[in-house]
């Protein structure tokens, strides 16, 4: 069949038309409960309530309109690098109560590549010396912070600027309103509920749209708890005392855990989110016998980013859910299509890159291969477009679906499998493994796989590097820059 289509409710449910509602909401009503618990690196985690971070949210928005104000040619765009600490908490919802737009960069990127992306923006760029001063307010009279009325809120005004990660090009900056944030992270709450006594932990990283609005926008709406830190070192401080109920990670971290002896403070976990790639059927099973719920779900930043999403009740491995209310989708020639409220406003000053990608009837081509499992009717994701390698026998193969396979193995961090003169596979593994036992796991992997006896096993020297772009912020590969850095001139070893 060339072609299937079906439409879900357009109008997703929102318990708030912005998250800056919610926000305040929070504020009003649960001042004295804490808010967010916040990683402090060998020390006790800081707990800040809903009182103070109002307190701080309204120091920042005095602090950052005073200086708008000075300088009338200066855009209203807030720019900063985000670690995921309390700083970009509150610059986020005082970018949202102003009016302004914000743009958040991962502090891990290059500092050049940073500038190279926020000159031709412009605003007031938000430096580590102010980032600090503003987690550092003290809890204070709200009243008495900030007299001013906040900004009368257009939905559909651009309100966040996120760049893509990059898997199949540079990355681009989306623009999302409030409409988009609040109406996609309703939609993901309605998928997947959560209340406020659950206590989720944000390991991944703020400034992009999985984390932006699985854990931050989820939070401000339902009210929990939120934990802050990043990376798989604060993960196990965090986790030991924050006892989270619910975390979000990559599947690269949900082996790490199941495999980590020495990791306290899960014994509460009932939903492990994972998104960016599959999950092993093994590993969903392990964590199901631990009592875990794995939900796996789908989607793009350039549509806030869910577009599908499991549920406590209907999670199965190797799928990712139904679509969340507010899409209608179709599938053309194997390709996914949505159309929604929650789809961008468009690529920053980019109109033509827009075009390409929304049609004129508002329908995005997501440039993914996807199929309907036929024992849940929920979407099976089988990978890029344009990664797909032709054999010379016509035979198609799916990238991603033998790098997932060998990424289980406990020493490889990541895998790519290209196709030259032959089909290779390039291994990114830890330091410490033995490299001569590991190309034996993988060889006995591959060979029972179709057509795997003939992938010839490499390894990546030197290791695969965020900085040089070789890796999004997830932890995933970036297939064309790892071609232009590495095979270029025959990189590796």
């Amino acid at each position: 069949m060339a072609s299937k289509s079906f439409t879900l409710q357009t109008s997703p449910v929102t318990f708030f038309s912005s998250l800056i509602d919610a926000y305040r909401h929070r504020v009003q009503v649960q001042a004295e409960q804490t808010a967010v618990a916040v990683d402090s690196g060998d020390g006790p985690q800081r707990e800040v309530s809903w009182r103070e971070l109002g307190a701080m949210v309204d120091f920042a928005c005095g602090r950052f309109s005073k200086r708008l104000q000075a300088d009338p040619s200066c855009p209203p765009h807030l720019g900063h690098a985000s670690d995921n600490s309390l700083a970009d908490v509150v610059i986020a919802l005082a970018s949202m109560s102003l009016g302004t737009i914000e743009f958040p960069f991962d502090h891990r990127l290059d500092p050049e590549e940073i500038r190279r992306r926020w000159n031709p923006i412009g605003g007031l760029w938000i430096d580590s010396s102010l980032r600090d001063e503003l987690a550092d307010v003290k809890s204070t009279p709200i009243d008495c912070l900030r007299k001013s009325e906040p900004a009368k809120l257009d939905l559909d005004a651009p309100s966040l600027v996120l760049w893509t990660s990059g898997t199949t090009g540079s990355p681009r900056g989306v623009t999302l309103s409030s409409r988009n944030l609040a109406g996609n992270a309703a939609a993901k709450l309605k998928a997947v509920p959560q209340s406020i006594s659950d206590r989720r932990l944000c390991v991944l990283p703020l400034a992009h749209a999985y984390a932006r609005t699985c854990d931050f926008g989820t939070w401000l709406l339902s009210g929990c708890i939120l934990g802050l830190t990043m990376g798989y070192a604060g993960m196990k401080r965090s986790a030991a005392q924050l006892r989270p109920t619910m975390i979000n990670v990559v599947p690269s971290i949900a082996y790490r855990i199941l495999d980590d002896e020495t990791l306290d403070g899960l014994d509460e976990l009932r939903l492990l989110g994972c998104g960016g790639a599959a999950i092993s059927e093994a590993a969903f099973e392990r964590w199901r016998k631990r009592g875990v719920t794995v939900i796996q779900g789908y989607g793009l930043t350039e549509t806030s980013p869910v577009i599908c999403s499991a549920t406590p009740e209907n999670a199965a491995a190797g799928c990712v859910g139904d679509f969340v209310e507010g899409w209608e989708s179709k599938i053309v020639h194997q390709q996914l299509f949505v159309r929604g409220p929650h789809v961008m406003l468009g690529y920053w000053n980019e109109p033509s890159a827009t075009a390409d990608r929304i049609d004129n009837d508002g329908w995005i081509a997501t440039g993914d291969q996807v199929e309907i499992d036929t024992r849940n009717g929920q979407l099976r994701i089988l990978g890029r477009l344009d990664d797909v390698i032709v054999l010379d026998s016509a035979r198609k193969i799916h990238p991603a679906a033998v790098e997932r396979r060998v990424e289980q193995l406990r020493s490889v961090k990541h895998a790519m499998l290209i196709k030259r003169q032959q089909l290779e596979i390039w291994l990114d593994h830890d330091s410490d493994c033995n490299f001569e036992q590991l190309h034996e796991e993988v060889s006995d992997l591959l060979e029972s796989l179709p057509d795997g006896g003939r992938i010839s096993i490499h390894c990546f020297q030197p290791p695969l590097d965020l900085a040089r772009g070789e890796l999004t912020a997830k932890g995933t590969i970036r297939r064309k820059q790892i071609i232009e850095n590495r095979f270029s001139d025959q990189a590796g070893s």
